[in-house]
């Protein structure tokens, strides 16, 4: 069916019918950025109609889904929602024409119109579309408690959500620590908040961070985080290591004293020990029958020491005597 035909078939059904045919649509309808949207529609059950879906904006409408006696004229559709849009398949003429919108932005939020149309009448309904972007939470405390300290500063972080969001601190008892509200405005239109305060430092005490949009609340508890103490052993072992350095400064010391204290003795000892006696010169002693050896002077005659290798002349050589011709 060409575009030209439907129209004119759009325009004649238009025309028809004078009764109002009751449209029943929720007066906002929530979806979550990313999803799906869910636009529900219902009328009473008719198998020759037309369902046509729209956009408002300020100035005019865009078309959305156009549901013509069975047929889905997609061409029909404004190119921002072609291919997004849809209908349960077979469900419009049992009275169901709820439009589905997938992949949905925030430029998908504002109003939106269901208008039906059939041989017994005509009915139109509007439902808001609000949609959802979910926050980040997080815990920012930048000093950990310790028992020197009252109170630290705790923040609750909020970021990349939509709409606007109020943020709250609440410990377990109930008690608030203020709530705030502002937000810096990202590029993609989404925001970020955050909320500070001063909590005491509290072992047993909880957190919880309140976020509150106009349709939803996300909450995150946590607990405080603690300086770890210093475990005994560790300052034990800290003396030890001072104890282990004196004791090795001392034994050191000792022993430096000791080593001269031994020296300054063999000193002394030296300089009274008696002047050694000088070795005694060696003397030829010839024996009958034997070569020339080696002896001491003072040495006892029958001690004779072992004769040197003949290569070695360790005794001067006796110069011949006098001749007695």
């Amino acid at each position: 069916m060409s575009l030209t035909v439907a129209l004119l078939l759009l325009t004649q059904l238009w025309g028809l019918g004078t009764d109002k045919l009751p449209v029943q649509l929720p007066a906002t309808s929530e979806a979550v950025l990313g999803g799906t949207a869910l636009l529900s529609c219902t009328y009473p059950p008719e198998a020759d109609l037309i369902l046509y879906w729209t956009r408002l904006g300020p100035a005019s409408e865009r078309n959305v889904y156009t549901y013509y006696r069975g047929e889905h004229l997609a061409s029909h559709a404004d190119p921002a929602y072609r291919g997004r849009a849809t209908v349960p398949a077979g469900q419009p003429g049992r009275g169901d024409g709820a439009l589905r919108l997938h992949n949905v932005t925030l430029a998908d939020e504002g109003r939106y119109r269901c208008r039906v149309k059939s041989n017994r009448g005509m009915g139109v309904a509007e439902t808001e579309l609000r949609l959802i972007g979910l926050y980040r939470l997080s815990w920012l405390q930048p000093q950990p408690c310790a028992p020197s300290l009252q109170n630290v500063t705790l923040t609750c972080l909020a970021e990349g959500g939509y709409p606007l969001a109020t943020v709250t601190i609440r410990d377990s008892t109930g008690r608030d620590y203020g709530a705030g509200t502002p937000a810096a405005k990202e590029p993609q239109g989404l925001y970020s908040a955050a909320h500070s305060a001063a909590v005491p430092c509290s072992p047993t005490a909880s957190y919880t961070c309140i976020v509150t949009t106009t349709f939803l609340q996300q909450n995150r508890t946590g607990t405080l985080a603690w300086e770890e103490p210093q475990p005994a052993w560790k300052g034990w072992a800290g003396v030890g290591i001072g104890i282990g350095i004196g004791m090795a400064v001392v034994v050191l010391g000792s022993g430096a004293l000791w080593a001269g204290q031994q020296r300054r003795k063999g000193q002394r000892h030296q300089g009274s020990r008696p002047p050694r006696e000088p070795e005694p010169a060696w003397e030829e002693a010839p024996l009958e029958g034997t070569g020339p050896t080696c002896t001491r002077r003072g040495d006892p005659p029958d001690i004779l020491q072992e004769p040197p290798p003949p290569s070695q002349h360790l005794c001067p050589t006796p110069s011949p005597g006098p001749s007695h011709a």
